[in-house]
Order: structure tokens, then sequence, then C-alpha cells
């Protein structure tokens, strides 16, 4: 069953394969300008919304269907070359914007005897991105 995805990496689950996420966190501010004044509080500009951001954990495991050293790759690649994604939800965009990579944090936890990745957990931090693809 496909969960979602982000650009071309599906989040699945089924009997042969796990790729999913979880620690799933957004965030959203607003912009605002403030204006000094002598002798008075300043003043506040509602200036509209700022960019959002998403964050998330996914566990990469080789006994669950994936190579994590390919994924891991992947995302580097994608994250090095500034490649604009879709984040879509439950059959949903997230929003009507793309999204980036900003940052990867890896966490190794295993590895097999000849060194290879068996189990690793990458957090996910994306940007969003307003604007045409180039």
């Amino acid at each position: 069953m496909i969960v979602g995805y982000l650009g071309g990496i599906p989040f699945i689950t089924s009997r042969n394969k796990v790729r999913t996420f979880d620690n799933f966190n957004r965030s959203s501010t607003a912009r605002w300008a403030k204006h000094e004044l002598i002798g008075q509080k300043p003043i506040l500009e509602f200036l509209g919304k700022d960019i959002e951001k998403i964050s998330f954990d996914m566990q990469l495991r080789a006994s669950l269907g994936v190579n994590p050293e390919d994924e891991l790759d992947n995302l580097r690649t994608m994250r090095d070359e500034g490649t604009v994604l879709t984040l879509v939800l439950n059959n949903m965009p997230i929003t009507d914007n793309f999204w980036v990579i900003e940052s990867l944090d890896e966490k190794v936890n295993f590895f097999g005897g000849n060194g290879e990745i068996l189990s690793a957990i990458v957090s996910i931090s994306l940007q969003e991105y307003v604007g045409d693809i180039t």
C-alpha cells in the first residue's frame, strides 16, 4: 500500500517492503516587520506567510526490503543537486508548492560483515519551494 511519496521515493508498506516515516513535524511562521519609533513602542507590520518546513525520520532496513546505502545515496544526490520535489500524503499534495531537501542527518545502526549498511535512520528536513521549476 502506498502511503504517499517524496519525489520519486514512494512511502510504501507491503509484505515485501517497508519504506515509511515517523516523527512527522510541520512548522510555519508569519513574517513581520518591526518599525522603530523614537520614544514609543515599535509598530509591527504583517508582511505575509513564510515558507513552511517539514521534517521526519525514515528507518531504512535491509530486512524490510530496502537497500539503505542506495536510499541514502539517492537522498544525498537530491539534496546536493537541489532537486525540487512533490510531497504527497494520502493522495493529496501537502501544499500547492514543491519541496527541497534542506538537510539530512544520518545515523547508521548496524553494519553487515562486509561493511555494508544493514540499518540506518535518516532525519530529513524539507523547505517549501515557491516558484517555477527550472
